[in-house]
């Protein structure tokens, strides 16, 4: 990695030259993104909600050089917020009419056609082109820009080569339905499918693990494919013996090892 931090002081044009130095430093590597499955203010401390809510009205509002400073604000994981969406507040926690949209900042800078080295840069950050919203529409960054008729924007976001070209969308489907069941299951109660986003493994189309903390859970889930079947392991870092090893396939779900 980089030797050469950046922070808020830092121009934008740095930041977005220390990103790009960073991903290619890691490019050898087996990255592993995190998901984070809260989609409402209350699920989070104050001080992330608040965190979040920055974030996701800089990128509303397209303005690209807040969302680089908080990057550069970032020590530990500049990535941290690359595939977060928008929190609903407490104040709709009732409404059963209100829900996520599922825009990440890739969807907004797709919307608003943002200049090329802003979405460059994104990418390199690690937001997600196989990201779908949850608007109904179901569409990923390429999709939005192609949708507003931004065809450059929607080619610089068309996703990387897919690593699992041999698992249709149908198969995927089935696997994830399966992949939700064991993360009701082994989170005991602490993931609530109603409130909460479980990784959409579309995303292991472009990157090779994922880890899926779960509040409450003290601990979480980490996913990978080898071949047809997608591989979870769990474990809750404050009981001794919990971690549990699945192979889920279109199938089903089977238990391959416990009390590690």
């Amino acid at each position: 990695m980089s030797s050469t931090r950046v922070n808020r002081s830092s121009t934008t044009a740095e930041i977005i030259s220390f990103i790009h130095a960073e991903a290619e430093a890691s490019r050898e590597g087996e990255k592993s993104m995190t998901w984070d499955v809260c989609t409402r203010e209350e699920q989070v401390r104050p001080s992330h909600a608040a965190e979040r809510k920055e974030w996701s009205d800089a990128a509303y509002e397209g303005n690209w050089v807040k969302i680089f400073e908080i990057c550069a604000s970032e020590s530990y994981d500049m990535s941290r917020f690359a595939n977060v969406t928008r929190l609903l507040p407490r104040s709709v926690m009732f409404d059963p009419t209100r829900s996520p949209s599922g825009y990440t900042v890739l969807h907004q800078a797709a919307y608003m056609r943002a200049p090329d080295d802003v979405v460059q840069a994104l990418i390199a950050l690690g937001c997600f082109r196989q990201l779908r919203t949850l608007d109904g529409k179901a569409q990923r960054p390429c999709d939005v820009a192609a949708d507003r008729g931004f065809n450059h924007v929607a080619e610089l976001l068309q996703p990387p080569p897919d690593l699992l070209p041999h698992i249709s969308v149908g198969d995927m489907a089935k696997i994830q339905a399966h992949f939700v069941d064991v993360v009701i299951e082994e989170s005991r109660g602490m993931f609530k499918p109603d409130e909460m986003r479980a990784v959409d493994l579309n995303v292991l189309r472009e990157v090779k693990k994922i880890w899926m903390p779960v509040p409450g859970m003290y601990g979480g889930f980490t996913l990978r494919f080898e071949g047809d079947h997608l591989i979870t392991e769990s474990w809750c870092r404050v009981v001794e013996g919990s971690g549990m090893r699945n192979h889920i396939t279109v199938n089903g779900t089977t238990l391959m090892a416990s009390g590690f």
